[in-house]
């Protein structure tokens, strides 16, 4: 059962930084900034490399040296692009022309590097790059010595460096990072969040290995607190907890809200994660900063199997819970203890479910949207108290119902997150409209589908709730359910006729999504439906692309039924082949192949698909390739052949096979 985390908190406050950082580059990006190069950095620094290849691109075409070398180098190792050589080179000889040293150095190890290429081209650059005053260039020409490789240039940049290497870590290539070595375990982003917290939060396993392999320190943590243990306690998969575990985190870490992984956990429903922490170590006594323990987390978000677990291991619940309506008990209101401490007179009534006190403070002029002094509304306080009764008078008397509470959201939203069905019956009675949401916030009905609440989704479509609505990415409720494989809300949604050929920001259809998330009854159910098979995203990725990308065999199966164009190419001239080659993806390719696939199809950077598989070591898809009739003789636009890719990555003996196979 999927539900809101603390890592998804956490990423919400990151991606807000993030936009502000967008916010910074977009306004150095004026035709009066500055330091075009300077806003690049800024944006690599948060991600965002569309932004800084647009400002780069801008500013290289002007002549700007420093735009050149540094958009040559994003190009030379596919930093949030694909590797283009031929473009990187390209820029890294203007930019030399213009007077760059460093470019001149690297298009001389690059030339160095090409059987290719002309000796005499290599000492030209190098001496060019000397002249300059480039000190690893005057180094070379003394002692002889070989010129640098790409890696140990990047590493000169920090912000291009930083962005490689999370992009490769998000991507599981842990033969590049094992190439990077011990700098790349050392990286950090804008919110010093490590490579490996990355490696973790993506479930990039094979990642995690590599940095933790070259040095990584497992206990690092971001300038929230939050550590590579946190975010792996999250995932459905356990197994990057254990490793972690293994390698010395500290199950006792707590982030700055006092919230070790057993509560991340504990709030993601992980009971296996909760096992290993305690097994490991983990205090089940442990509170955060307001003075709840994980078994308080699991309790307040309907964790109920990882409440279970808790109890199982002993784990008591700090604060009450009611489940019921009406509190009972005496309430003393001039000792209310800490919970209800510096709360006024109608505020203390709303939460006791006191419908004739609240009548009666209302009337004589009490405020509906007075808020309690952590942040939360009056309606809110309700809400958590099941005071139905009183939500219907605050509302009577101007309560907004799309009023945040502290962590900004409503309370129909935060009531289909929960699946309180009491709550969400109460609200929509009293006139709540089924859209109702604070400024920012997605859905109520996109919360019950991210928390896969069949009860909460029904009740929302029958008041009315809008299907077609979209989030701040552009995504409708059928987008996210199909997203997460989540059929049964898929079908819920069909029965109301949304709209298929919705798309994202991005271009993505519902469709897209199912495929991509690979379930197959999600793409069976949309295909019945009639969604368009074709419908290609910004990049030009269809869903067969998507399916390929990441090895969904089953789902590939469905839409080659269907008729899906097996060799469609993206913007960049990818096929399904290409891309499922170039991931590893074994089971994709073998499906492809099983069918009229063109095998050596070439895409804007030259790369076919064995040289694309090549690239990444892939043994077994090589030789699949090969004995499909792949022709290894191919040369990229870069003049390299598969043999020369692997060689150049360091797979000798694929290498050799490539370069003698028949």
């Amino acid at each position: 059962m999927a539900r809101p985390t603390i890592g998804s908190a956490r990423a919400a406050l990151c991606l807000g930084l993030t936009l502000l950082a967008g916010a910074v580059c977009a306004r150095d990006a004026r035709p009066d900034a500055r330091d075009p190069v300077q806003a690049a950095h800024a944006a690599l620094r948060a991600l965002q490399y569309e932004r800084a290849i647009t400002l780069l691109e801008s500013a290289a075409s002007t002549g700007n040296a420093k735009a050149q070398y540094l958009l040559g180098m994003i190009y030379l190792n596919g930093v949030g692009v694909a590797a283009d050589a031929a473009r990187a080179r390209s820029l890294l000889q203007s930019a030399a022309e213009h007077g760059d040293g460093a470019a001149a150095y690297v298009l001389a190890g690059e030339l160095a590097r090409d059987p290719h290429a002309d000796a005499a081209a290599v000492h030209h650059w190098l001496e060019r790059a000397a002249a300059l005053g480039y000190p690893p260039a005057a180094d070379a020409l003394k002692s002889g010595r070989p010129l640098l490789d790409r890696q140990t240039l990047g590493q000169s940049d920090r912000a291009l460096f930083a962005a490689w290497v999370i992009d490769r870590t998000r991507h599981d290539d842990a033969a590049e990072l094992r190439r990077l070595g011990p700098a790349a375990a050392r990286v950090r982003d804008e919110f010093a969040r490590t490579a490996l917290a990355h490696a973790a939060e993506a479930g990039a396993r094979a990642a995690a290995e590599a940095l933790l392999a070259s040095g990584a320190d497992v206990n690092a943590a971001d300038q929230f607190g939050t550590t590579a243990l946190m975010l792996a306690a999250e995932r459905p998969d356990a197994s990057l907890t254990e490793l972690l575990l293994q390698h010395g985190a500290n199950p006792k870490a707590a982030d700055a809200e006092r919230r070790t992984a057993l509560f991340y956990a504990a709030r993601a429903e992980r009971p296996a994660a909760i096992e290993l922490l305690r097994h490991a170590g983990a205090a089940l006594d442990a509170q955060d900063s307001h003075g709840y323990g994980a078994l308080d987390a699991a309790i307040a978000m309907d964790a109920d199997a990882a409440a279970a677990e808790l109890h199982k291991l002993g784990a008591r619940a700090t604060l009450a819970h009611p489940k019921s309506g009406r509190q009972t008990g005496k309430f003393d209101a001039a000792h209310p203890g800490e919970l209800y401490r510096g709360w006024q007179a109608l505020a203390l009534a709303v939460a006791r479910n006191d419908t004739a006190s609240v009548q009666q403070l209302l009337a004589a002029g009490g405020d509906a949207n007075l808020r309690l002094p952590q942040g939360d509304t009056l309606l809110q306080a309700a809400a958590d108290a099941h005071a139905c009764d009183v939500m219907a008078l605050l509302l009577a008397h101007g309560a907004k119902a799309g009023a945040a509470d502290h962590a900004g959201h409503s309370v129909l939203w935060l009531a289909a997150a929960r699946n309180d069905s009491a709550v969400m019956k109460a609200l929509l009675a009293a006139g709540v409209n089924a859209d109702s949401r604070s400024a920012g916030e997605s859905t109520p009905l996109d919360a019950a589908i991210r928390a896969r609440q069949a009860d909460g989704i029904r009740r929302l479509l029958e008041a009315g709730a809008n299907v077609d609505a979209a989030d701040q990415q552009g995504r409708t409720p059928l987008m996210i359910a199909a997203a997460a494989g989540d059929t049964a809300s898929l079908q819920q949604l069909l029965a109301r006729h949304p709209g298929l050929a919705a798309q994202d920001h991005e271009q993505r259809t519902a469709l897209w999504y199912a495929a991509w998330s690979g379930t197959p009854d999600c793409v069976d159910a949309l295909l019945r439906a009639g969604a368009y098979l074709e419908a290609a995203d910004a990049l030009g990725l269809t869903p067969l692309h998507a399916a390929a990308a990441h090895g969904q065999a089953g789902v590939m199966a469905r839409l080659l039924a269907a008729d899906a164009r097996i060799n469609a190419r993206s913007t960049a001239g990818d096929t399904p082949l290409l891309i499922a080659a170039a991931a590893g993806r074994e089971e994709a390719v073998h499906a492809l192949l099983a069918q009229s696939v063109r095998l050596d199809v070439q895409n804007d950077a030259g790369d076919t698909a064995l040289i694309a598989a090549s690239r990444g070591g892939y043994e077994s898809i090589c030789h699949d390739l090969l004995r499909a009739g792949a022709d290894k003789a191919l040369r990229n636009a870069a003049r390299r052949s598969a043999a020369d890719v692997a060689s150049g990555r360091g797979f000798t003996t694929l290498a050799k096979e490539l370069a003698t196979r028949t």
